[in-house]
């Protein structure tokens, strides 16, 4: 279905798929004993509106696993793999006799202004997205439950959030903000925008950048439970005691002093939060 001049819109379920002429989806169906043929995968290719500017990537999911991997392409190719929705344990008398037929996630894609917005049409269920995009492209990635993010060899800004998993950014270039509940953060910077602040977070995992040598940077690193570990010669400034100006409603003056390193490297520049409670921080002077 078109929508005006600018966008497409892309939903595919688990049994049939209809897509635009511009959006090409082919599914490859595989047979189990016992069970009815489902899709294994739908590869889907999305045209962007304007190939000569860097695109949105827009990924949101409750359950599943998320990877985005930039290549010389000018569009942007989506393979979803659904998992089949496990057997419910309660009991049904209803069904008794009969074989359960397993289900699968559909999913959605829009694209409209070079934004192409990417989910499950279930959030129940889990469904793996692995997306090819153009190198020059903006992330906004985010799952809950059960699923790891992967990104490599993209420059742009990147925003991704997890909460049950971990997050891998691998040659990824521009400004990154990344943070997890549950899991770890790990990622190789080859590129850094220049006075853009950066944040790498996590609560219970370890949180390992590694920058380039030249990066201009105020890094700012903390570990409730662990230790905070680089290679890059700080220039290590004292963290003071930060002062309420007015006492409270009880009439109780509090004084309270943040226990995070605060270091220059390069000279000094945009402020880069490294943060966890309980694991380490690394931060390392790439090649």
């Amino acid at each position: 279905m078109r929508i005006g001049h600018v966008g497409y819109v892309l939903v595919c379920g688990s049994l049939s798929i209809a897509c635009t002429p511009t959006a090409l989806a082919s599914a490859s169906m595989r047979s189990l004993p016992g069970q009815v043929s489902q899709a294994d995968a739908d590869r889907v290719t999305v045209p962007l509106s304007d190939p000569s500017r860097p695109g949105l990537i827009d990924v949101s999911l409750v359950h599943g696993s998320i990877t985005v991997r930039g290549t010389n392409r000018k569009d942007v190719m989506v393979v979803a793999r659904p998992e089949t929705a496990r057997e419910r344990r309660r009991y049904d008398a209803d069904a008794s006799g009969l074989r359960r037929i397993p289900q699968a996630s559909g999913f959605r894609i829009t694209e409209e202004a070079n934004r192409v917005r990417v989910s499950s049409d279930n959030p129940n269920r889990s469904i793996t997205f692995e997306i090819e995009a153009p190198v020059r492209s903006n992330l906004k990635l985010s799952t809950v439950n059960g699923g790891e993010i992967l990104v490599e060899n993209i420059e742009g800004e990147l925003d991704i959030n997890n909460t049950n998993g971990g997050i891998t950014l691998n040659s990824v270039g521009g400004a990154v903000k990344a943070g997890t509940t549950n899991g770890s953060v790990r990622a190789t910077m080859t590129r850094v925008t220049a006075e853009r602040p950066m944040a790498f977070t996590s609560l219970n995992g370890t949180v390992d950048v590694t920058l380039p040598p030249a990066t201009k940077a105020n890094l700012r690193m903390r570990s409730d439970n662990g230790d905070v570990y680089s290679d890059f010669d700080l220039q290590l400034a004292p963290s003071a005691p930060v002062v309420p100006e007015s006492r409270g409603v009880n009439g109780r003056y509090r004084i309270s002093r943040n226990r995070s390193i605060v270091g220059a490297i390069n000279g000094g520049g945009p402020e880069f939060e490294l943060r966890t409670f309980n694991s380490n921080v690394y931060v390392r002077r790439g090649k």
